[in-house]
């Protein structure tokens, strides 16, 4: 392991958000979460435009590094290919999801208004995808042995195959775009974005609430570390669900 290298460089690549697990700071997409070990595992994959700085930090690996998809949205798989190419990096998604990422199915087309419509569309030729083979196809509650041992929780609503992984011996969440931590406000999945939201809230209650966790690491905003299943509960009280 290079933690120590890690952490003299983190000022311009990583922020430490918790012994061993790195947050790759300014990324163009998602959180992309970094866990320090043998092999080097990435929790997500920002957009393709992540790639060069991803690669930038495994670079300092002899072993090829692992990748955990929580969904197939192109925030968060963009570098997919780039990685598995240039890195020989191992790919891991959930079984329905996985075949998005792979092209076999279509990916999901959401209402969204025109002018946002039209600013994807300019921008498209910067965060172009190309598919890509997952190698592991994931069902729920898999474990992966990494890192003490992950637990893959499966929470359809974002998407058919959206996943949070879960780190029992840290008390820990990571929960991609299920849920959320935009300017300190706990949230579920983006409405516009999800296949149906309360699919969504239903698998946070059911499958997330259950688990035993302090630590939240969200897919988009800042990590929670302390108080974070509370937070969650609260998120239910708000909005009258139970």
């Amino acid at each position: 392991m290079l933690t120590i290298s890690l952490r003299n460089h983190r000022r311009n690549l990583l922020t430490e958000v918790v012994d061993g697990i790195f947050l790759i700071r300014k990324t163009w997409g998602c959180n992309v979460y970094f866990i320090d070990q043998e092999p080097p595992l990435l929790i997500d994959a920002g957009f393709p435009v992540d790639s060069t700085k991803i690669m930038k930090i495994l670079q300092r690996y002899d072993i090829p590094p692992a990748v955990i998809a929580t969904h197939y949205h192109l925030d968060h798989v963009g570098a997919l290919k780039v990685l598995a190419q240039e890195m020989n990096a191992r790919l891991y998604a959930h079984e329905l999801d996985a075949l998005v990422i792979e092209g076999v199915k279509p990916y999901e087309i959401f209402k969204i208004d025109p002018l946002r419509k039209a600013y994807y569309k300019l921008l498209a030729p910067l965060f172009r995808y190309e598919f890509v083979e997952v190698d592991v196809k994931l069902k729920d509650r898999d474990k992966i042995d990494f890192h003490g041992g992950i637990e893959v929780i499966h929470v359809p609503g974002h998407t058919n195959g959206s996943i949070a992984l879960y780190l029992p011996s840290r008390n820990l969440l990571f929960s991609g775009d299920t849920l959320r931590n935009e300017n300190c406000n706990v949230s579920g999945p983006p409405p516009n974005f999800s296949t149906c939201l309360e699919e969504a809230y239903k698998s946070i209650y059911e499958k997330i609430l259950p688990l035993d966790f302090d630590i939240l690491l969200p897919g988009h905003g800042e990590p929670i570390i302390g108080g974070a299943k509370a937070k969650v509960e609260s998120l239910f009280r708000k909005y009258g669900r139970s």
